[in-house]
């Protein structure tokens, strides 16, 4: 929290934040890559451990090992980045069900780790399985490729995951924003809800825009919060088109605290 509040006493001062942001970049780059090179190797250690030992499922083992690297992440960049500790009006949280976060940055997925879940299933677009090592640990894990499987097969593997009492996570804008205002929600993540009866539980996170902008390719210090809402049940919505009412009030319930959050 020091080194961010002394990087807004620098605002005023370009040269003086452009020095301290090429400072970030240069101590926590190196340091996220020691840990994601640290983390590949220790994996199949670890994995081959905890499986003997407790008899987790691979898709089970591998989203744990991906919530902890995430922790770790966490600790590291958090010389430069405070994150509040989340608020939420869930009391206790679900056992179960479909997480809906908006969507800002390239590290919004890192920072799911401060949900108190660790079994998430991502649902995500198809070119993250197409890098070398990162599409094994996703693979690993079971996520859903939203672009190539069919609605069959990502409504079964959802329903798995459920049924496993674990967590199906949409960004159900589809694609970054570059401003503050949510995009359009596709229907996806409301459709699965539908159709298994599971409830949808909105996460509203701000800062990551700060951390690291759509279209950016350094970091910047920045002040993440999260606030995990009320889950929202499908049935309570009637007739064939009741996704999409499930949808439109998700939508508007987020960006209600989304604003709330930033006037903070």
């Amino acid at each position: 929290m020091v080194l961010y509040n002394f990087y807004t006493h620098t605002l005023q001062n370009r040269l003086a934040t452009a020095i301290f942001i090429f400072l970030m970049n240069l101590i926590i780059l190196p340091l996220i890559l020691i840990w994601t090179i640290l983390g590949i190797g220790l994996f199949p250690f670890g994995f081959l451990f905890m499986k003997f030992i407790r008899g987790w499922s691979t898709q089970y083992l591998t989203r744990k090992c991906i919530w902890i690297y995430g922790r770790v992440w966490q600790f590291l960049t958090g010389f430069f980045v405070i994150f509040d500790p989340p608020q939420f009006d869930i009391s206790p949280f679900p056992e179960s069900g479909i997480i809906v976060v908006n969507h800002r940055s390239f590290f919004d997925t890192y920072c799911m780790n401060m949900l108190p879940v660790s079994d998430v299933c991502f649902a995500v677009r198809d070119w993250p399985f197409k890098i070398p090592i990162y599409n094994l640990f996703m693979n690993l894990s079971g996520y859903l490729n939203i672009e190539k499987f069919s609605w069959e097969k990502s409504v079964a593997t959802s329903r798995a995951t459920l049924e496993n009492k674990g967590f199906v996570l949409f960004f159900p804008e589809g694609h970054r924003s570059t401003t503050k205002e949510m995009t359009h929600f596709y229907s996806g993540a409301f459709k699965l809800a539908a159709q298994t009866n599971t409830p949808v539980i909105p996460v509203c996170l701000t800062g990551t825009q700060d951390l690291l902008p759509k279209a950016k390719f350094y970091l910047t210090p920045a002040r993440i919060k999260m606030k995990v809402l009320n889950p929202v049940f499908p049935d309570q919505f009637q007739g064939e088109m009741k996704h999409q009412h499930l949808k439109k009030r998700v939508k508007q319930q987020m960006d209600e605290h989304l604003t709330q959050m930033e006037g903070l």
